[in-house]
């Protein structure tokens, strides 16, 4: 046996032992401790005076414990709603942290009785489930997140059994049969309840006091000392994994974000908002249900050794349904920085008589070598160094127009944002920096040299955040090029990790500022022409997470005006808006939109007929309008729907990525040639 499958295989056999092996959870013992109360007030005391919103605890208290409250229960289904009454009234007018602790342990003590009554019925139900329960009249929220809470443990009991059938139904539509169905349920609810009976003492206090640190914004966390080394190896881009951010979605682990250039991201299989229901080791691996397992968990299951394979069973973020699962394969890598470089290519765009040479660079992250500047290395890696490279490579190929592709590119180093600005702007400030005392510093170049001065387009989506916003807003403001595509994703702060006795503090001590003044917070950088997308992109982003800090403005700093670009920019929109408007596929994705966004599902029928009805619907919608799109395009069309979920073989697979950057293209050609007709016009009358 390899060394590597026979790490695997101990591996295995120990998640076995956790999954069967759990002694059941002793909640009597559960209580807070002298040292965890003295890091509390750390946490407390850091978060009060260092942070930019400068809350006192005294102001919060009481929201951080429904925010805990709210994270044990995210789908109403353990707490009633006279319980939770009683906790924030245990707490009224009580600032000190002891008596809050106190609370949250008692509050856990009840969350772990009713846990487990939940457990014993659903399991005796489920034992004596036939197809006759998968026959009712009546429906459950989708989602419960925003429901009210219920009054009574009736009709508790009646929500639990509901779940029940829901999971059922989900598993039989999804190819199962009813007893196979039951049988999958049960095992995921004794491997939750194994995982539940290994909460620690300490899960409990970082739940808690992660929640006070919540309220100050969703990227303020408390790390424990095992969180903090995840945290070094994530920051170190050395994890040997799929390079994907996780975080809970409900019983769901999904997909926050893609490290760039890392396997997941290259696999082009996985994407953000999609849901993780089961991991699998290799080519014969059993998938390991993973829904209700808690987040660290399924990471560590996920991480592997080099070149390794790991499989996930996913629900894809898309899906108008849960039961609309697929199972992909990733080959695990480490994160390396050439596997973030940035990249060249040339566009041919062809205008009546004349063919134009459009350069792209396409630029996943701001990435900078420092270990390699510290020891004084003259080769080492960085992105202003990359890019400023391939633009005296595209100037030698006599491109006209450059478009800087920043979609998907979540930032990086905020000293390469403004290397890169600097190189298409010349000299000047390229962002305002607020910290938590209210000082602003103005972030540029006294001196600098113009080194790229063509027609630029930049190309942002809903994923391209923090550096790549002070980048994009920086050209937009000097007015040197054309921002297009979607809105930013709105992350206009900056964090710093403070260590503690028992672990880090990550907190929000900055804001970033255009150079007109705006925040990037919230609001992003919003595109000079937008380009239709296929997701929704009002779904994501800043605004969507909660508590996120408020957009705002400072005073302008002085920048100069290059007056390159805003008086094309209506007519360039005009131009854009009928290539798109005539366009087969553009026409295409926004009638599947619109199609998603009527028949997005509210309420899922607890009858098993009704929801094999609508499944079947979706698929037929879907099959047939990508087929009618296809035969328009001269493609083969598919014979299933099963055929067209397993595109991702298929070479002429329709790509939206493309479409987007042709269209970006023909945008920056209207621009080339609006600009060059006085000249055509003189030359003309010459002749």
């Amino acid at each position: 046996m390899k060394k590597s499958n026979l790490v695997l295989f101990f591996l295995f056999l120990l998640l076995i032992q956790r999954l069967y092996a759990a002694e059941t959870i002793k909640l009597d013992e559960f209580s807070y401790s002298e040292d965890q109360i003295a890091l509390a007030k750390e946490v407390i005391k850091i978060l009060e005076e260092d942070h930019f919103l400068k809350k006192s605890f005294d102001s919060i208290h009481t929201e951080a414990l429904d925010l805990y409250l709210e994270r044990l229960d995210p789908n109403k289904n353990i707490f009633l709603s006279s319980e939770l009454t009683k906790f924030k009234d245990d707490i009224a007018n009580k600032e000190d942290i002891n008596k809050n602790l106190e609370v949250a342990y008692e509050a856990f003590k009840v969350y772990g009785k009713r846990y487990q009554s939940r457990y014993n019925l659903q399991i005796d139900f489920l034992k004596n489930i036939s197809e006759n329960d998968l026959k009712s009249k009546r429906k459950i929220l989708r989602d419960r997140s925003e429901a009210e809470r219920l009054d009574s443990v009736e009709e508790l009991e009646n929500s639990w059994k509901d779940l029940i059938i829901n999971d059922v139904i989900q598993l039989m539509l999804s190819g199962n049969s009813v007893e196979e169905s039951a049988e999958k349920t049960l095992k995921r609810l004794k491997n939750q309840l194994s995982y539940f009976n290994q909460t620690r003492n300490e899960d409990i206090f970082n739940i808690y006091i992660n929640s006070i640190s919540s309220i100050y914004g969703p990227h303020t966390s408390y790390m424990s000392p095992k969180n903090s080394e995840d945290f070094d190896i994530n920051m170190s881009l050395s994890l040997e994994g799929i390079g994907a951010l996780l975080s809970p979605d409900g019983p769901y682990t999904s997909i926050s974000s893609l490290i760039p250039g890392g396997p997941a991201e290259k696999s082009g299989l996985l994407k953000p908002k999609d849901k993780i229901i089961g991991v699998g080791q290799d080519d014969d691996g059993e998938i390991v249900d993973v829904v209700g397992w808690r987040l660290d968990d399924v990471v560590e299951l996920i991480r592997g050794p080099k070149d390794s394979k790991v499989r996930l069973e996913i629900i894809p973020g898309t899906s108008l349904d849960d039961s609309d699962t697929k199972e992909i394969q990733i080959i695990r890598n480490l994160v390396k920085l050439e596997d973030q470089a940035a990249e060249k290519k040339v566009i041919n765009i062809d205008r009546g008589n004349r063919t134009l040479k459009i350069g792209v660079i396409e630029l996943p992250a701001f990435y900078f070598d420092f270990e390699a500047y510290q020891k004084r290395d003259y080769n080492y890696r960085s992105s202003s160094k990359d890019v400023k490279k391939l633009l005296r490579e595209l100037n030698q190929e006599n491109i006209e127009g450059l478009i800087l592709d920043l979609r998907n590119n979540g930032g990086g180093s905020l000293y390469e944002a403004n290397a890169l600005a600097h190189l298409f702007i010349g000299r000047g400030t390229t962002v305002q920096v607020k910290d938590s005392k209210g000082n602003i510093q103005g972030l540029g170049e006294r001196w600098g040299y113009q080194f790229f001065d063509k027609p630029l387009v930049v190309l942002v989506n809903k994923f391209s955040a923090s550096a790549s916003e002070i980048l994009a807003g920086a050209i937009q403001d000097y007015n040197r090029g054309i921002v297009v595509g979607t809105d930013t994703f709105g992350k206009g702060t900056v964090q710093k990790v403070d260590m503690l006795s028992a672990g880090q503090i990550k907190f929000t001590e900055s804001k970033f500022y255009r150079v007109s003044g705006s925040s990037t917070q919230n609001k992003g950088v919003n595109p000079d022409i937008e380009i239709p997308t296929s997701f929704d992109v009002d779904e994501i982003g800043e605004s969507k997470l909660d508590r996120a800090l408020e957009h705002d403005n400072i005073p302008t700093t002085y920048y100069r005006n290059f007056n390159r670009v805003s008086s094309y920019v209506s007519s360039l929109k005009e131009k854009s808006r009928n290539r798109i408007i005539n366009s087969l596929f553009f026409q295409s994705m926004e009638t599947r939109k619109e199609w998603r966004k009527e028949n997005n599902i509210t309420f899922l029928d607890l009858n098993l007929d009704e929801r094999r009805e609508i499944k079947e619907n979706i698929e037929d919608f879907v099959l047939s309008e990508e087929n009618d799109l296809r035969q328009k395009l001269k493609l083969p069309t598919y014979k299933n729907y099963q055929e067209f979920l397993d595109r991702e073989e298929d070479p002429d697979s329709l790509n939206v990525e493309f479409n987007v950057l042709d269209e970006a293209a023909n945008i920056l050609g209207d621009l080339i040639e609006i600009k060059s007709e006085p000249i055509l016009a003189s030359l003309e009358r010459a002749s």
